[in-house]
């Protein structure tokens, strides 16, 4: 072989073996850009929050109800009831890593932790306020069922945002992404129980009962005694009699007339 072809040869195989390089150092290199998913950043965890809390107005009152029992036609009365606290108040002291505030409580009635706030079914978390250093939270007495009751409370800080996790279903499937805080250590608060109000005089139940379109009569029909039978045939009879013992008279009348008048 000549020097002029085993320069060739020699040029051939080393482009060769570069292009063979080249395709096993780009390869790798184009297969991690288009597969890795880069991580988000994360966020911040956010303090243990810090609040108080106490009982706050205005008072509520649920009226006494009246209702007809079906089976005994009795009056039954729901005896309504007040209390002087609606709502109990928590203020937290804002963060600079919060988007949102859960509560759990849990009471001298029930054993378990239970979380007010949740996202399912649309729901959602208090916020945190921007207008202000401090975030007030109010819970329901009546509505969560919390008069009468020792309820321990604790407030946990969360630091993120709520998004559609299944946006292509009907079924929307909210939930909470971001970091959330400890839960705060635990407050206690008693709440008075409710106090029933006085009855007020229910239909009595020796009479018979009302149905929905009766209504009752005053004391004076009430109290005069019925009409009866006989009393009515007593009156029709003797207003014939008199009727008759006129109509004799007169005729008695008329034929002493005719009497005299012949004579």
């Amino acid at each position: 072989m000549s020097s002029a072809s085993k320069t060739f040869a020699l040029i051939l195989t080393l482009t060769i073996a570069v292009s063979s390089l080249s395709l096993i150092i780009i390869k790798p290199s184009y297969a991690q850009t288009t597969t890795t998913t880069p991580s988000p950043t994360p966020f911040p965890t956010p303090s243990v929050p810090e609040f108080t809390l106490q009982l706050a107005g205005p008072p509520y009152t649920v009226p006494t109800t009246y209702s007809l029992n079906q089976s005994t036609g009795q009056i039954v009365a729901q005896i309504g009831y007040t209390n002087e606290y609606s709502n109990i108040v928590l203020t937290v002291k804002n963060q600079p890593y919060a988007s949102y505030y859960n509560v759990q409580i849990k009471t001298n009635q029930i054993d378990n932790w239970m979380d007010l706030y949740t996202v399912e079914g649309g729901g959602t978390y208090p916020g945190q306020s921007t207008d202000s250093n401090y975030t007030n939270i109010s819970i329901s007495i009546e509505e969560v069922g919390l008069a009468g009751t020792q309820t321990d409370i604790q407030v946990q800080a969360m630091y993120g945002y709520i998004y559609n996790a299944n946006p292509y279903s009907i079924y929307a499937n909210y939930t909470f992404y971001g970091t959330t805080s400890a839960w705060s250590p635990t407050q206690t608060v008693t709440i008075p129980a409710n106090v029933p109000l006085s009855p007020t005089p229910a239909p009595s139940s020796s009479t018979s009962p009302l149905t929905p379109t009766e209504t009752p009569t005053s004391t004076a029909e009430s109290s005069s005694p019925p009409t009866s039978f006989w009393q009515i045939t007593s009156t029709i009879v003797i207003a014939i009699l008199l009727a008759v013992i006129i109509a004799l008279l007169l005729l008695m009348r008329k034929r002493n007339r005719l009497t005299e008048v012949k004579h």
